[in-house]
């Protein structure tokens, strides 16, 4: 298991490794916390297919590994964060190509949290961007999604 900041680096490590390699955590995505949020969530609710999974923070590494869940698991994943902070559009693309769970990217969080089973949120600053934790509360706090 490696736990890594650049997603490169998970990626190098798979190519060269001769054993399997577990992303413990990349910049781009975080599966093992993924993994056990969704395990979480069917402890309390029975299940998560067809569940409403609301993330209201920046799209970081664990909305990646959401959209990336909800594009083999039916059930709705929406990230309310500010503008400029949206996950990376490529991966909502995929996701939402695939057509499995509804998928929603949304500035204003107060519409997402509207008949939701989960709220769900993180620290203000990721993972090397402890820097920027002032500036990401600010943005987030009382301007309905807007910086």
């Amino acid at each position: 298991m490696a736990r890594v900041f650049a997603h490169r680096d998970i990626l190098d490590l798979v190519k060269y490794s001769t054993i399997p390699v577990i992303n413990g955590l990349t910049d781009y995505n975080h599966p093992c916390q993924n993994m056990t949020d969704a395990l979480t969530i069917i402890e309390h609710i029975g299940q998560l297919e067809g569940t409403k999974v609301v993330y209201i923070r920046d799209g970081n590494n664990i909305v990646h590994s959401w959209l990336l869940l909800a594009s083999i698991v039916p059930f709705h994943f929406a990230c309310a964060c500010p503008k400029g902070f949206e996950p990376d559009k490529e991966t909502v693309d995929k996701a939402q190509k695939v057509g499995i769970g509804k998928i929603e990217i949304r500035n204003d969080p107060k519409e997402p949290v509207k008949d939701v089973d989960v709220v769900y949120s993180d620290v203000w600053a990721s993972m090397g961007q402890k820097e920027e934790a002032a500036f990401v509360s600010k943005c987030f706090k009382g301007r309905g999604g807007r910086c």
